[in-house]
């Protein structure tokens, strides 16, 4: 018996600390330690989690399925199927695959998500089948003594190696349904190509590969596939079908490629036969580049999606538009003309400009010089009148000196020619995506010399110098402008410059440039 009072006892238990302030205090401790959460907010996101009414956490789970939701299930993973061999965990994976797989057919909703689970779940069983010792493999017997007391699989003897093989031939044949729902062509045709390496026979995993195939637009090897399948089983009526489909767009893609090179034909013809013309009048002919950048690995440019926006706007500047003069007779011709406006930003197009049309005549049309005549809609105060106008084409191409980059190259020779016409057509994307990426390519080749030779004879800064103009009189014709020995067209476009006579930009543009000439009309 104490021999102190009882009262006394009661009060220096009361004066202990209480085991929660104590547990508190430790925590605090540890917190400031750097123990733990790094910050208030980051406990505060854990407790709001932990109090969530669908919270369980992951030692109370008592499924495979509310293991794999829990935030913690991992690590207890192990525990659960401690004494699983790998065949069974192998089973199980591909029973959780297949389960996942049919509820997302059933799912009206249209759910992928059950099919994103059902792909985890065939890899994870296509590990475990990585591990599992078949019964006519070395080592077998050391296996099967060491496996543990109370294991919940049926034993090593489920599978030879070639039971194996064909196993996994059927799971990553179910793979490949779950990737086919999910619209990755991809991964569905690896994966059902991997079944039948594995498995032959297996007709499913043919037609798989074919319909994997056909979204490829793979058509002759999605018929090997086919082929494959139905020498198997020449009655299974999804095969048939199959390949029905792809007979017929096998039969649409011939037709399309022959049109394609049909058209490729005529197009060459035609640049043929514009470079000869135009060779034997003397007009000169060059090109721009058609893209801003030499690759996606020069260190001086942005990401791939802001070379998309430079060359967007660069080809709006300096546009193709897949025209070419026309020939009407011996002696007549139409040549698509671009009427550029540095005032107010602006321009005109005109495709067919007949050669022994004055180019006032035009500005007739466009802009009339009568004071009641409305102006265009930009033109505010009405500067642009066709009395009123100052005309002049860029010199390129001087020779002698070394261009630059972005500046008007000659083209001097009939396949350059061709090349340049089929690359900016392609560029456009008329002729699909991968010969826009190869005629990308060969731009980024061709503007990676031409910047070569600029910064071995400038420096690599070196800034282009402003291109000196020719003044055209507006009595002359469109013909007298491109004989002139200083006129080359870009891109195949003749490019000419207005200006209000006397606008503030227009002195300032003669400032900054060199008039080097005038083109006048013959005298009488």
């Amino acid at each position: 018996m104490s021999s102190e009072p009882t009262h006394d006892v009661w009060t220096k238990e009361a004066a202990r600390p209480d085991t929660a302030d104590l547990f508190s205090a430790e925590m605090e401790k540890a917190l400031s330690a750097g123990v733990g959460w790094s910050s208030e907010s980051e406990r505060q996101a854990y407790l709001d989690k932990v109090t969530a009414d669908d919270y369980l956490p992951a030692i109370f789970c008592s499924t495979p399925e509310e293991l794999a939701n829990a935030p913690d299930g991992g690590a207890f993973e192990g525990l659960l199927f401690d004494n699983e061999t790998a065949a069974g965990s192998a089973r199980r994976c591909k029973e959780r695959g297949n389960e996942k797989v049919r509820l997302g057919q059933g799912n009206l909703a249209g759910n992928v998500q059950y099919y994103r689970e059902a792909v985890d779940a065939y890899a994870e069983a296509a590990g475990w089948c990585g591990r599992v010792v078949c019964t006519d493999d070395e080592g077998f017997e050391q296996a099967v003594h060491g496996k543990k007391e109370g294991c919940k699989d049926d034993g090593f003897r489920e599978f030879t190696r070639t039971e194996l093989e064909g196993y996994e031939a059927v799971l990553r044949s179910n793979a490949a349904v779950a990737h086919l729902a999910l619209k990755n062509w991809g991964f569905a045709a690896r994966e059902a190509g991997r079944a039948v390496e594995l498995d032959g026979g297996l007709v499913k995993g043919w037609y798989r590969l074919g319909a994997a195939r056909k979204e490829l637009k793979k058509f002759e090897l999605c018929l090997e596939a086919v082929e494959a399948g139905l020498k198997l089983e020449a009655s299974n009526r999804p095969l048939r079908l199959l390949h029905r489909e792809i007979v017929k767009a096998g039969e649409r893609e011939r037709k399309e490629r022959q049109a394609k090179e049909r058209g490729r034909v005529k197009r060459a013809g035609e640049v043929k036969a514009v470079y000869k013309w135009c060779k034997e009048r003397g007009f000169k002919v060059g090109r721009m580049p058609l893209v801003t950048t030499v690759d996606s690995e020069d260190e001086d440019d942005d990401d791939e999606g802001d070379k998309e926006n430079e060359e967007k706007r660069w080809n709006h500047v300096q546009p193709f538009f897949g025209k070419m003069p026309n020939p009407t007779s011996l002696t007549e011709f139409t040549w698509p003309t671009m009427f550029l406006y540095p005032t107010h930003n602006q321009s005109d197009f005109v495709e067919h400009l007949q050669s022994g049309e004055m180019l006032a005549m035009q500005l007739a049309e466009m802009f009339p010089a009568e004071e009641d005549a409305p102006p265009v809609g930009w033109d505010y105060n009405h500067e642009f009148r066709c009395d009123n106008m100052a005309l002049y084409f860029e010199v390129h191409c001087v020779p002698g000196q070394v261009c630059h980059p972005f500046s008007v190259l000659r083209l001097d020779d009939m396949p350059g020619t061709m090349r340049f016409f089929e690359n900016a057509r392609a560029l456009k994307g008329v002729d699909g995506e991968e010969a826009r990426a190869k005629a990308r390519k060969q731009e980024r080749l061709n503007l990676r010399a031409s910047r070569m030779m600029w910064q071995h004879a400038k420096g690599r800064h070196a800034l282009a110098p402003l291109a000196d103009v020719v003044q055209i009189h507006p009595a002359c014709t469109l013909e007298q402008v491109l004989r002139d020995e200083r006129m080359v067209v870009p891109n195949l476009v003749v490019q000419i410059l207005a200006f209000p006579v006397g606008h503030v930009q227009h002195e300032a543009f003669l400032k900054e440039r060199r008039v080097v000439g005038v083109v006048n009309p013959p005298q009488e």
